[in-house]
């Protein structure tokens, strides 16, 4: 896994992971995930990640702030496509919007 530590969005207080928590215990802000990215990036390659059998967002899940031995809980969630929405994107000026 490649999270290294919560960090709290207001103060920058470090925080432990590896306990459930979501806010600051100094300030109560929310806390946002820090990974090493160089770390991540040398070890993940983007094809590899893509070709995984596996659909939903576990295929990522070295990069989801959970334990790596965590068990896997799927509802066949993943795989959704794409639809354009053409009429939606004109009125936000973008070419090709997909929802």
């Amino acid at each position: 896994m490649f999270l290294t530590h919560l960090s709290c969005t207001s103060c920058g207080l470090h925080h432990d992971w590896g306990k459930l928590q979501n806010l600051c215990t100094a300030c109560r802000k929310p806390l946002f995930a820090v990974y090493d990215l160089e770390r991540a990036g040398r070890a993940l390659k983007r094809d590899a990640l893509l070709t995984r059998a596996e659909k939903s967002l576990w295929r990522y899940r070295e990069l989801l702030p959970v334990p790596i031995e965590t068990s896997l809980v799927s509802l066949s969630e993943g795989g959704t496509p794409l639809l354009r929405a053409g009429r939606f994107g004109v009125s936000l000026q973008m070419q090709d919007l997909r929802i």
